[in-house]
């Protein structure tokens, strides 16, 4: 089990009122499994701090000026990684729309404003409960993906097994590695892509040799060699082809200088 006195959850804040950012903060400030990593103001700074910030938790004003939160997360959902939601809003009748558009994601919850600072605890207490327990749950499947792996590594090829699944996949046939909605999505020469249930791309990370992988945040490891160009702007890409297979990966901005150093290595 994870020691979970050390186990903090990052929380990033997007409203538009300065007022009611620093009251978050404050409240926060008393959670002690709670830690701010940022504030934003609309839709495309919270985008960025997102990206850079990667957080655990999303506070979340729906009605913002030119962009709502609801376009927040189409531009999220498009990045195909889930995130824990709590909507803050002074419109009680949207919660039901809220948690609608919130579905593909970990969690999702709602505040209404003004805001209690007990309901505030409250509803992060259920999304840090079952937050913790995901990755409780994470940690122990990745120790039993990795020692599965290992043994098999060695000839040059990953194998992932279990009561309903068997693949042995030559590492040098795979272009990228995805994580998205709680599995591993490996796209490889020979098959369209993989599935991978439960597991991790940590632990997927650990069996790649880096001189031949890069892994880009918590989304991506990409095979060096099939780099070919990118394509930058405000939505970045990155064009990976081996053997007559050609996919594109969408990067983020702050990921670009990191793959384009990955042709000198």
């Amino acid at each position: 089990m994870m020691n979970t006195k050390q186990l903090v959850a990052k929380v990033a804040i997007i409203d538009d009122e300065f007022f009611v950012r620093e009251t978050l903060v404050s409240m926060l400030a008393g959670i002690p499994n709670a830690v701010v990593v940022g504030e934003a103001e609309d839709v495309g700074s919270g985008i960025e701090l997102i990206l850079e910030k990667e957080p655990d938790l999303i506070l979340l004003d729906i009605k913002m000026p030119v962009r709502s939160g609801f376009d927040l997360l189409e531009e999220l959902t498009n990045r195909q990684r889930s995130y824990g939601l709590i909507f803050v809003s002074g419109y009680p009748d949207e919660a039901l729309t809220a948690v609608q558009k919130a579905a593909p994601y970990f969690h999702s919850d709602f505040v209404v404003k003004p805001i209690d600072p007990e309901m505030l605890q409250q509803k992060f207490s259920i999304f840090f409960n079952k937050w913790q327990a995901a990755k409780e749950q994470e940690n122990e499947l990745s120790g039993l993906l990795e020692t599965g792996i290992q043994a098999s590594y060695k000839a040059n090829h990953l194998v992932f097994q279990n009561s309903q699944l068997f693949h042995c996949i030559d590492i040098d046939d795979i272009l990228y590695c995805e994580s998205a909605n709680r599995q591993i999505n490996v796209y490889c020469t020979q098959f369209e892509h993989i599935n991978v249930p439960n597991t991790t791309l940590d632990a997927i990370e650990k069996l790649l040799p880096d001189d031949r992988f890069l892994r880009i945040g918590k989304s991506h490891i990409l095979n060096r060699s099939a780099i070919r160009f990118i394509q930058k702007g405000s939505r970045p890409v990155c064009i990976l082809a081996l053997n007559g297979k050609r996919y594109e990966v969408q990067l983020y901005a702050s990921n670009v200088e990191k793959v384009e150093q990955s042709y000198f290595l």
